[in-house]
């Protein structure tokens, strides 16, 4: 049984102008930096929910599991988020620590993917408070035609400071 065909899916309007495209020609060294820039970008053009976020964890078979959640705020430890305390969410981050998040504001038509190691910062009695400590940053900028690309990717090198790779697809 087919719930959404390829045809009607395929008709779809998919292509929306980008408000603006990011400028990549001077990136800084810190990929936080050029988060919080993205991010301001979104708030100023007005786009909505732009702490949304795809909280990504793993589950005790090693599956995927993502939920929204709102990001609270971003320091020098990483990103903050709340929870209840007895959640799949909270149990997952304590068998693993490993996370991921995923920012997408649309009509900027940029990403921001997010991976690292998570850990509880508040430990209260129905609220926790948790904290992704970023390892790998992805910023992702779509272009008109959806053919073309840019992406910048931050890693952490073995002596923990961030390499920056650019990547454009043409």
């Amino acid at each position: 049984m087919v719930y959404l065909s390829r045809d009607y899916i395929g008709e779809l309007e998919t292509i929306q102008e980008p408000i603006a495209a990011p400028d990549l020609t001077f990136l800084p060294g810190d990929p936080n930096e050029l988060f919080a820039e993205w991010f301001t970008d979104a708030v100023d053009a007005g786009v909505r929910d732009v702490s949304a976020t795809s909280v990504s964890t793993v589950d005790e078979n090693g599956c995927p599991d993502a939920r929204i959640m709102d990001l609270l705020h971003l320091d020098s430890d990483g990103f903050h988020f709340g929870t209840g305390k007895k959640t799949a969410k909270v149990e997952q981050l304590e068998n693993t620590w490993a996370a991921a998040l995923t920012f997408w504001w649309q009509p900027l038509r940029r990403s921001v993917r997010v991976k690292g190691t998570a850990h509880r910062k508040v430990d209260g009695e129905r609220f926790n408070l948790w904290c992704v400590s970023p390892e790998h940053f992805e910023f992702f900028y779509l272009w008109e035609d959806r053919l073309k690309t840019d992406r910048v990717i931050y890693r952490r090198d073995e002596d923990g400071y961030w390499e920056r790779i650019r990547i454009a697809d043409n």
